[in-house]
């Protein structure tokens, strides 16, 4: 293991809380379009080298994710423009996986952020409608989520041939998968990775074969731990006013920020308690 810091989780707790599956549990889904990647993805946590908005969105997880592939690389990323998520990211952490069979089996798994238990997280007692308390907490849980990006500066690999571990998000590892995540100009969580295709099909690249062929991307999302007791009462009224008026920039079309549109309940907080797994299956493309 190649941590230095706060940080250090076993695989199998990584796994246990990841996106889960067996053969038994996998059931066929929708296969997706793929879409071929003409010029390479820079990975560097920036979206501007991927489609306005995201073509997937999940309103459930509060998440927009897309796919492309090249002959060399399948990329991935995800986005959020949604405080509550991007803390729970943060904090909880995130697992990618992958499945090459195009089904729901933890294959491949790239754990970025890690799980931040040091991390403190002040939630407010009670904001009985209160726009003024709403305003404040919005503020310093955008504080916090910056902040906590810069930190979070370590990863894992698993299932990956010669390089599963654990790394600095700087280092280059010898499978040559390539990670970053950003909060962008419009206050949006962005991830996304290259991975080879030789980590993944013991190749070096795909051939006009490989055409067609599915495969599955697993977004999981840990829910943050409840409180024992109930930390915000009647929040729908400050909170909702305040936080609600839905993401800027590239994020509106997806439903923008807390308790926009796409997520609007009486207590928006209770997002931070829920574990999402986004699955999507789609299919390579391949092109001379």
């Amino acid at each position: 293991m190649r941590f230095s810091g706060f940080v250090i989780i076993s695989f199998s707790a990584l796994i246990f809380s990841a996106c889960g599956g067996s053969k038994k549990n996998a059931k066929s889904q929708a296969v997706l379009p793929g879409n071929w990647q003409a010029t390479p993805i820079v990975i560097d946590g920036d979206n501007k080298d991927w489609p306005s908005p995201y073509p997937n969105y999940d309103s459930k997880g509060k998440v927009a994710y897309a796919t492309s592939n090249d002959l060399n690389y399948i990329y991935i990323t995800m986005e959020t423009g949604d405080e509550l998520t991007q803390m729970k990211v943060l904090k909880g952490g995130m697992t990618v996986s992958v499945d090459t069979g195009g089904k729901k089996n933890l294959d491949f798994n790239i754990n970025y952020p890690l799980e931040n238990d040091n991390m403190e997280l002040d939630l407010p007692q009670t904001m009985d409608g209160q726009k003024d308390a709403a305003v404040q907490f919005g503020r310093q849980l955008g504080q916090r989520v910056r902040k906590s990006m810069e930190l979070a500066n370590q990863f894992t690999l698993d299932g990956f041939s010669g390089c599963s571990g654990g790394y600095m998000i700087n280092q280059s590892v010898p499978c040559g998968v390539k990670l970053r995540a950003h909060i962008n100009e419009y206050k949006e969580l962005v991830w996304e990775v290259a991975i080879p295709v030789r980590s993944l099909y013991n190749k070096e690249s795909l051939n006009l074969a490989d055409a067609g062929k599915p495969i599955s991307v697993c977004f999981s999302i840990k829910g943050l731990k409840a409180p024992k007791t109930k930390s915000v009462e009647n929040a729908n009224g400050g909170m909702n006013q305040s936080m609600g008026a839905g993401g800027s920039g590239r994020n509106a079309a997806m439903g923008g920020g807390m308790g926009g549109s796409r997520g609007r309940t009486s207590n928006p907080l209770d997002h931070l308690y829920t574990s999402t797994k986004t699955w999507k299956q789609f299919s390579l493309v391949v092109q001379p």
